[in-house]
């Protein structure tokens, strides 16, 4: 014998139901991100190549590196 009623399963299934469609969303949002994260680095590279932002190249060199080591990984490697 269950100890939920039958309300109280088909509102736990409901429950579920919703967890999985906010997953999915969540999914289809996270995919919408990285699309246009893609999309602004093509953009990006093809402003650095063709060098059509003055100072953007200079800007890149000198920052690009800090920007691609996270402050956590320095941190770890502090620890160590």
């Amino acid at each position: 014998m269950s100890l939920l009623g039958g309300s109280d399963l088909k509102e736990q299934q409901k429950i579920n139901e919703l967890e999985l469609k906010i997953n999915r969303e969540k999914q289809k949002l996270d995919k919408k991100l990285t699309r246009q994260k893609i999309l602004l680095g093509a953009f990006l590279v093809d402003a650095l190549e063709k060098n059509s932002l003055d100072g953007l190249r200079e800007y890149t060199a000198d920052n690009l590196l800090d920007f691609l080591s996270r402050q956590t990984d320095n941190i770890y490697l502090m620890q160590t």
